[in-house]
C-alpha cells in the first residue's frame, strides 16, 4: 500500500469530534500511514481534547497559529524526508469503500511517470446545476477560454473547474487539498502561500501551479471516492473581495490573461445580479465584495 511510504498531513481547528472520526475511520479501514501529522490551531479547550488523541493513536501533534496554509507548511517541514509521498487531508472527509485500494492501483500504474506530480481522490456528491453552471457550459465561453467543461482544468482567464463526480481517470491542472497526494520529490522547497488572507481561498490552486509549473499534471482516480458533507458556503462580503484579489494574484504570478479575467468578472456579476433579482441576498453581499476587490485592483494598477 502506498501509505507505507506516505506522510499524512491534517490541519485542524476546534473540530475534535470530526478529527477523531477521520483518524478512527483510517484505523477501522486498516489503513496505516508511515506517519500521521496533525497541525492544530485550536483554542485552549479543544486543544486539550486533541492532545488526548496522541495517547490513543500513533500520531505526531504540532501547534500553530490559525492558518490552513501555515499549518500545511508545518506539516511539509515536519514530514520525514525519506517518504516518497505526502498526502493532505481535511479533518471532515468520509472515504467510500475500497477508496485506498483503488488509489493504490492508480499510483502503482503511474509511479514512474515524471509528468505526474500527484494524485486526487474523487469527491462524489449529489449536485444541482445552478444558473452559473449552465452559463459556464456555453460553447463561446469555452472557445474564449473563460471556462471549461472538463474537471480540474485551469483556463487562461484564471478560473479553474471543480473536481467532482469524475467518471473516468482524468488529467488535471490542479489538486484540492481536501484529499490529495503529492510526490515528495515534486514539492521539494515548495510551500503554500500565506498571503491569501483569512480564508486562504485558492491556496490549493496556487500551490498546484507552483508544483506543476504549468507543464505537468495531476491524475484523478475516478474509483477512489470520498464525501465531503461539510462544504462551507462562502457567500459573504469578505469572501467576495478575497476571491477576486487572490485570483488576480495568481493571474499575475503565472502570466495568465488579465483581459479574460476582467471579462469573466463581468459575466459573473451578471449572474450574481440575476440571483439578487431572485432575492438571493447572500449573492448580493458576495457581489459587493467582488466589486470592492476589483476597485482595489484598479487603484493599484493606477
Amino acid at each position: 500500500m502506498f501509505t507505507k511510504t506516505t506522510s499524512l498531513v491534517i490541519p485542524t481547528r476546534n473540530r475534535y469530534d470530526l478529527l477523531s472520526k477521520v483518524i478512527k475511520q483510517l484505523y477501522d479501514l486498516k489503513i496505516r500511514f508511515n506517519e500521521i501529522i496533525i497541525i492544530d490551531s485550536s483554542d485552549k479547550q479543544q486543544r486539550t481534547l486533541i492532545k488526548s488523541l496522541k495517547k490513543k493513536y500513533n500520531i505526531k501533534l504540532f501547534f500553530s497559529k490559525p492558518s490552513s496554509s501555515l499549518q500545511r507548511n508545518i506539516g511539509i517541514k515536519k514530514s520525514k524526508a525519506r517518504n516518497k509521498l505526502i498526502m493532505f487531508l481535511d479533518d471532515d472527509v468520509i472515504f467510500l469503500k475500497n477508496a485506498f485500494k483503488k488509489m493504490n492501483n492508480l499510483i502503482n500504474k503511474n509511479k514512474n511517470n515524471n509528468e505526474i506530480v500527484g494524485f486526487c481522490f474523487n469527491q462524489v456528491e449529489n449536485t444541482k446545476f445552478s444558473l452559473f453552471d449552465q452559463f459556464k457550459k456555453n460553447s463561446l465561453f469555452k472557445k474564449m477560454s473563460l471556462y471549461s467543461d472538463l474537471p480540474g482544468k485551469l483556463t487562461r482567464s484564471g478560473w479553474h473547474t471543480k473536481i467532482l463526480n469524475v467518471k473516468k481517470d482524468t488529467k488535471a491542472d490542479w489538486a484540492f487539498t481536501t484529499a490529495s497526494i503529492y510526490k515528495k520529490k515534486m514539492i521539494k522547497n515548495k510551500f503554500f502561500t500565506t498571503t491569501f488572507g483569512k480564508y486562504s481561498y485558492l491556496e490549493d490552486l496556487e500551490f498546484s501551479l507552483n508544483v506543476t509549473g504549468l507543464n505537468k499534471y495531476f491524475l484523478i482516480s475516478s474509483q477512489a471516492k470520498f464525501k465531503h458533507p461539510l462544504n462551507i458556503d462562502r457567500s459573504n462580503f469578505l469572501f467576495g473581495k478575497i476571491e477576486i484579489l487572490n485570483r488576480y494574484k495568481i493571474i499575475k504570478k503565472y502570466k495568465l490573461n488579465k483581459y479574460l479575467f476582467f471579462l469573466n468578472c463581468f459575466f459573473r456579476f451578471l449572474v450574481s445580479l440575476t440571483k439578487i433579482l431572485l432575492l438571493n441576498f447572500n449573492s448580493f453581499l458576495r457581489a459587493l465584495g467582488n466589486i470592492k476587490g476589483l476597485m482595489i485592483i484598479m487603484v493599484k494598477k493606477n
